[in-house]
């Protein structure tokens, strides 16, 4: 778990997933990279494995929590891939 982000929007997680399936290939394609996403509607669970990183996106009761595992060449960049991340899961959460 890389960070956590509470719910300020929405009180429901199926909604901030249904939400966030919508947002995820805005926010991939935003950093201009290929990736393939996966959505767990049972789980409310979304993952993004590209090259050189994956991303989960875990709805939970009162929060969605974020992980992200980054290549060798991306790790510099996480701090900033994060932020991003939150911003853009902030607007639905």
């Amino acid at each position: 778990m890389d960070i956590k982000v509470p719910y300020s929007q929405i009180t429901d997680k199926k909604q901030g997933y249904e939400q966030a399936k919508k947002l995820i290939p805005e926010v991939i394609q935003k950093f201009g990279v290929t990736a393939q996403v996966k959505n767990d509607d049972a789980a409310t669970t979304l993952s993004a494995k590209g090259s050189g990183f994956e991303a989960k996106i875990e709805f939970r009761e009162s929060e969605a929590v974020v992980s992200v595992d980054l290549g060798f060449l991306l790790k510099p960049f996480k701090g900033k891939i994060l932020e991003t991340i939150e911003k853009q899961i902030k607007k639905v959460v």
